[in-house]
Parts: C-alpha cells; structure tokens; sequence
C-alpha cells in the first residue's frame, strides 16, 4: 500500500493519471473534484471515493483543500496473487 498526503492550493490540480492498484481519496479538508472517463466527482471534507485499478482520472481542488490518496497494491509487481 502507498498513502500519500496532498495539500492543494485553491486551483490545485493533479493532471489526468492513472495507478495500479485499487485508489482511495478521502478529503481531510476542502474540497476537490475528481474526473473519470464516466463520471465527475465532487467531494467535500470527510467523503470518500475508491476507483477501480488503472482508472484514469484527475483531481482539481477549487479551494485549499488536503487528501489522503492511497494506493491499494495487493499483489502487484510482487508475484503475489
């Protein structure tokens, strides 16, 4: 698992990537909005949102705002099933 904290800036932004694993984003502070292919996501302190593994998406923050994003890696890379 890889947990990384992020501080944005209002209009703070993460370009369009995507991650390996199972990807949660849980709002600490503010508020951001997370876009896929299939949907826009707006999320305010204490809301969380889990996409899929290899899902493209980015995230803007339209305020200062704080996430906890984590990368869920069962098994990848490691052999492991």
């Amino acid at each position: 698992m890889r947990a990384v904290l992020f501080a944005f800036d209002a209009g703070g932004r993460l370009p369009e990537h995507n991650a390996p694993g199972l990807v949660t984003i849980h709002v600490l502070n503010g508020r951001v909005r997370v876009t896929t292919a299939a949907a826009t996501h707006d999320l305010g302190m204490g809301q969380m949102l889990v996409l899929e593994p290899d899902v493209p998406h980015d995230v803007e923050a339209p305020e200062q705002s704080d996430i906890l994003l984590t990368v869920h890696l069962d098994g990848v890379g490691s052999g492991v099933p």
